[in-house]
């Protein structure tokens, strides 16, 4: 006798759902980073000041989850990816392209999270061809920290 299983999330009440797949029936359980991640991505071919990859939605924050990095080599050039609230700043990655080509592709499994209202920001010196693609995830304020306290967690 089959007795029926219905597994419910405790806070909306969404029953969780069978997958049919090549390998059978599956019941699938991804973190939020794999549903609601966002993507974004920049090309260039000359120098770039300071810009913003993302953007937080107010007092909120940016997760990151991918962030994959090309670029030429270039004498003298060099990319720089930071958080940066106005007061506060904080290299994610900072890297020369003069020694030969860039190829950056960490997949984050660590919260590597922005605080409240930090912004994303690259700068590329040097005139090479290069891009950026990020996924992401934008937390609400709720869910961020301020710096003080980011810098406290993570002993900065």
């Amino acid at each position: 006798m089959a007795v029926p299983v219905f597994l419910r999330d405790a806070v909306d009440k969404v029953a969780a759902t069978f997958f049919n797949t090549s390998f059978g029936r599956i019941l699938a359980v991804l973190p939020p980073q794999k549903i609601h991640s966002k993507w974004n991505s920049v090309s260039w071919a000359a120098a770039v000041t300071e810009t913003v990859l993302v953007a937080p939605d107010g007092d909120g924050s940016i997760e990151i989850c991918d962030l994959l990095i090309t670029a030429e080599k270039k004498a003298g050039g060099s990319i720089t990816i930071h958080f940066d609230d106005g007061t506060y700043e904080k290299d994610v990655v900072k890297t020369t392209v003069a020694d030969g080509t860039v190829n950056v592709s960490p997949s984050f499994q660590g919260k590597v999270q922005g605080w409240q209202s930090a912004k994303l920001y690259y700068t590329i010196v040097g005139t090479y061809v290069g891009s950026i693609l990020i996924t992401y995830v934008k937390h609400n304020k709720a869910n961020s920290l301020t710096y003080a306290n980011m810098a406290e967690e993570n002993g900065w």
